[in-house]
């Protein structure tokens, strides 16, 4: 089976180029590499069109001015050759043994995760993150329910997702409707939820993470935080059966016609005036949240 490694990055040319090179150490080497860039300045596709690699290499690039992270994978994915794809950013480094595993595991209707292990040891968020995971179940498919209800703070991305390429646009591919940082994951794994896709945990599918310095993807902390508050307050207008619905049917709109259009339910009224009564409950539930943390301590 031929697997496809989709690769978004943004004017990380020198890291892109390592990760890249690490690929060769693969023990199975069929498969194939889609880099998407995100819009790049620094001449990552200069450096795409001198390297030379023993597997299938190609490259585009999203033009999108903003936040384009949505609209690279989506290209990468619509692009693939491969039967199953798998997702990456460019500071993740696959060990030798991921396509392999990646490809022993892969199921119809399911989302593999794996691991993001810190390179960086002093990284404690992210190995508490990785503590966490290693709790789930292995490579034993458990719905998003179950997940809430039994592994509350187990926290899975879309980096390092795995699923059959018919899958990802059968569910609708990944939502460009916000382009700010912060909200593409829940939209999507809340569309999973709704369509009966189920969740594996395959801890053999290992890769090093590279944590960004704060602003070189050219969000700082604090935009980043910004950003993450306004995802967090408009994305619940999407997350609903109307737009799972046209997100689907717009993905094989895609498929058919990339350059093809499809309409959207009007979203920017619907979130405007939901937005005091969401932002009040959310406020809400900080307070329980506190008031019950301080009653336990109390006890």
């Amino acid at each position: 089976m031929l697997l496809t490694l989709v690769i978004t990055t943004f004017n990380r040319r020198e890291v892109l180029r390592k990760l890249l090179q690490s690929l060769e150490a693969q023990t199975d080497p069929t498969f194939e590499v889609v880099v998407v860039m995100d819009n790049c300045t620094d001449g990552t596709r200069e450096m795409l069109e001198t390297l030379e690699t023993s597997f299938s290499l190609k490259w585009l690039d999203t033009h999108c001015k903003g936040y384009g992270l949505a609209v690279a994978r989506n290209l990468g994915i619509l692009a693939a050759e491969g039967e199953a794809v798998v997702i990456l950013d460019d500071d993740s480094f696959p060990q030798p043994g991921f396509v392999e595993a990646h490809k022993q595991s892969v199921r119809q209707g399911v989302i593999t995760g794996g691991p993001r292990t810190p390179s960086d040891p002093s990284d404690r968020r992210q190995a508490w993150k990785m503590q966490e995971l290693e709790k789930l179940p292995i490579r034993d498919p458990v719905s998003f329910t179950q997940l809430r209800l039994n592994w509350p703070s187990a926290v899975i991305t879309e980096c390092n997702i795995c699923m059959y390429r018919h899958d990802f646009i059968d569910m609708g591919l990944f939502s460009e409707q916000l382009k700010i940082y912060g909200f593409i994951g829940q939209e999507f794994f809340g569309r999973a939820e709704y369509l009966g896709y189920k969740y594996q945990y395959n801890p053999d599918t290992k890769m090093l993470h590279h944590r960004q310095p704060e602003g070189e993807d050219g969000l700082s902390l604090r935009r980043k935080l910004r950003q993450t508050r306004l995802a967090a307050a408009l994305r619940p207008t999407l997350m609903s059966p109307r737009y799972y619905e046209t997100q689907i049917c717009w993905a094989h709109c895609m498929e058919k016609h990339p350059s093809g259009k499809c309409d959207f339910p009007g979203f920017w009224l619907r979130a405007v005036t939901a937005f005091p009564y969401r932002y009040a409950r959310g406020v809400a539930r900080r307070i329980r949240q506190y008031l019950k943390g301080r009653y336990k301590g109390r006890k």
